[in-house]
């Protein structure tokens, strides 16, 4: 059925089945990403411009921060392209590698990577969501799995569902237009807040621009709360593991209903200041409740999901 249907949409009009093709690309990376997400691994975004060269600084960050996050337990996935991406992808390859030769006593990186073990970890670690464009042909070889997509929503969307934490680095618009993309969606709660991180050694440009957002209000003070500025990529996966220390995982349930899942019970202390910080905002009625190891919210609207950030804080330290 899917041969025939991929037929149709081959041979038609792209405006006639533009909504066919994009089903069609959903399920498509669905069965793509299925074994992915049954492995419980948290994955976390890097993106940035495919225009950086290897020998630049930024590619040298984005290779460290890859190789980081591998050994601190999370997956990556990138845009499969060249620039950052490629780095932040080989990054990962070649700690497992590394390790893979450790174990296996190889003798070179070529070799470990050679083995079969090397390619399960690469596949449950290294990801790629290709987008079809002219000037970007082919996937960079550090991928493990990856799905290509002709729309750039489609691609975004499985950006969203398998990542928990987005680390830009410096780029384009296409780079902007991710990071912007994550933090309205986590400002306005059609996201899960999790970490939102720009890793730039001179991150002096983009703080300008929210500066001047927040002069002119078109932000709230606490929106800045959602987003982590960050010059290394030391500092990037620390935020990220501080994020995840004592919070398992932020869910949106349906009508309203957001879970935050702990590892562990906290303190009534904890408790009560983190009830403290979600009451500051009036705009939203309190409507909390401690179950177990977990924080629910009812009917949670705030003026900002930067209140939230703040009690997460809070709950990890």
């Amino acid at each position: 059925m899917k041969e025939h249907l991929k037929t149709y949409i081959d041979s038609s009009k792209t405006a006639h089945v533009r909504g066919l093709r994009i089903l069609l690309e959903y399920f498509y990376a669905t069965e793509i990403f299925d074994q992915i997400t049954k492995n419980k691994i948290k994955i976390i975004s890097v993106f940035g411009s495919a225009r950086t060269r290897p020998n630049s600084s930024q590619y040298r960050l984005a290779y460290r921060l890859g190789g980081l996050l591998y050994r601190a337990g999370f997956a990556v996935v990138t845009g499969a392209s060249r620039g950052i991406m490629e780095a932040a992808n080989q990054g990962v390859a070649d700690a497992i590698a590394r390790r893979v030769g450790e174990q296996k006593k190889a003798p070179s990186l070529e070799a470990a990577r050679q083995t079969s073990i090397y390619k399960r970890l690469l596949k449950k670690h290294s990801v790629g969501l290709s987008i079809s464009l002219p000037v970007e042909v082919e996937s960079n070889p550090f991928v493990g799995v990856n799905a290509t997509f002709h729309y750039f929503m489609v691609r975004k969307f499985f950006f969203g569902t398998l990542s928990s934490g987005f680390i830009a680095c410096e780029g384009g618009w296409g780079t902007r237009d991710e990071l912007y993309e994550i933090l309205t969606l986590v400002q306005t709660g059609k996201a899960p807040v999790m970490p939102i991180l720009y890793l730039s050694q001179n991150p002096g440009h983009l703080e300008q621009d929210f500066r001047h957002a927040l002069r002119k209000k078109y932000i709230s003070p606490e929106d800045l709360n959602l987003i982590h500025l960050v010059r290394t990529p030391e500092q990037a996966v620390q935020v990220i593991r501080q994020f995840y220390r004592i919070v398992g995982e932020v869910v949106h349930d349906r009508d309203q209903v957001l879970r935050i899942v702990l590892k562990e019970n906290v303190t009534a202390q904890k408790k009560r200041g983190v009830e403290k910080i979600l009451s500051h905002d009036p705009s939203s009625p309190l409507q909390l409740e401690w179950k177990g190891k977990e924080l629910i919210l009812r009917q949670y609207a705030p003026s900002s999901y930067g209140y939230l950030r703040r009690a997460i804080d809070l709950l990890n330290k």
